[in-house]
């Protein structure tokens, strides 16, 4: 019978009882970084901690197999790594050597928690964390179950694995063909203006301001190449909202001015983006469409704005059929067996990792 957390007795710990090694790390001025490929963990609290990538590792600390706890920023916020990496000033490694990387992830999850109670103005140093308490499966003898943790996380670790593989097949099928696609190489390539392959449409929102943010709302699209051009979700207002199965041409924002992104859902947009329609669109042909239409983004800067007389203007090359005209068929394809190759690969990396 599986044993549930609800199941198991839970008792109270210090953190310094549970780690034998709580060490902070070293501060690394900016200018002093070099680009590498050694992980480099701050205080953020996006990709597992980790805030880029150094070639140095000269006169900081270089940390592996434990956990880091962030004391500033995402202030408690814990993550496992594996490998290799640098820490920043700004968090601290907490480690026993006895464990392994099931466990660590349980306890990490639990640590996490303490965030609840920090924020930029109460910062966690290290005797603070020392004097942190957390609650932990507990054994007959009232020690934290090992053992248990490893069990639970590994009945996690085989459900999430079985369903992903379950998924990465269904993909895989759904996205199947039997004809063999032809280089990029091989086919005849034409440009087309904007303004002839799309139906075009500004977007109808002049702010935030005017809006309500939901969190189950729908999406509001801004001057960000980032999540998809997602800033956040906004309660529906139904003469704003423009239909998805489109492209979304970003016309102003730093960093971002130049950029495409395909939408597959309905979302209300600021007027610094231009909506495209194409009735031959789906995510595999906005995807494709995209990737060539962003290589425009270098033309643009601020004195130089991406405005809507000039979108209208820029031209794309895409292949073509044998009437002249852009070949999606094509485009979709080929998508698709980038998608099925990356599929592929990820499916065989799970069976070799848990041979």
């Amino acid at each position: 019978m599986e044993i549930t957390l609800k199941d198991k007795k839970w008792g109270k710990f210090y953190l310094k009882d549970i780690f034998s090694s709580i060490q902070r790390g070293k501060r690394l001025k900016k200018e002093d970084h070099i680009a590498g490929n050694i992980p480099y963990v701050s205080s953020t609290s996006n990709n597992n901690g980790i805030d880029g990538f150094l070639g140095n590792t000269k006169n900081v600390r270089v940390f592996s197999n434990c956990c880091t706890i962030a004391n500033s920023g995402s202030v408690g916020t814990c993550f496992y790594h594996p490998t290799f990496f640098v820490a920043s000033d700004h968090v601290t490694q907490l480690k026993n050597e006895k464990f392994n990387r099931y466990i660590y992830l349980f306890i990490s999850t639990i640590v996490s928690r303490l965030s609840e109670k920090y924020s930029f103005n109460r910062e966690m140093n290290d005797n603070r964390i020392r004097r942190e308490v957390i609650m932990l499966p507990v054994n007959e003898n009232g020690d934290p179950d090992y053992v248990f943790m490893e069990q639970y996380m590994r009945g996690l670790e085989h459900k999430s694995i079985s369903t992903y593989k379950a998924t990465i097949l269904r993909h895989i099928e759904e996205s199947s063909f039997t004809n063999i696609v032809p280089p990029l190489n091989d086919k005849v390539w034409r440009e087309f203006k904007i303004e002839k392959l799309f139906k075009i449409e500004a977007g109808k929102s002049k702010g935030l301001n005017h809006l309500k943010q939901n969190k189950s709302g729908i999406s509001y699209l801004g001057a960000t190449n980032n999540n998809n051009g997602v800033l956040t979700t906004v309660d529906r207002v139904e003469s704003m909202v423009q239909r998805g199965n489109c492209i979304a041409f970003i016309r102003n924002g730093e960093g971002s001015m130049g950029f495409s992104i395909y939408k597959k859902e309905d979302f209300i947009a600021t007027s610094d983006i231009t909506v495209g329609y194409n009735e031959n669109l789906n995510p595999y042909v906005g995807m494709f469409i995209t990737t060539i239409a962003d290589k425009v983004r270098g033309k643009y800067n601020f004195g130089y704005k991406r405005s809507d007389g000039r979108l209208k203007k820029e031209t794309l090359q895409l292949p073509v059929n044998e009437e002249g005209e852009p070949d999606y068929k094509y485009m979709e394809q080929y998508i698709k067996q980038i998608k099925i190759d990356l599929l592929t690969k990820y499916l065989t990396f799970i069976n070799n990792r848990n041979k």
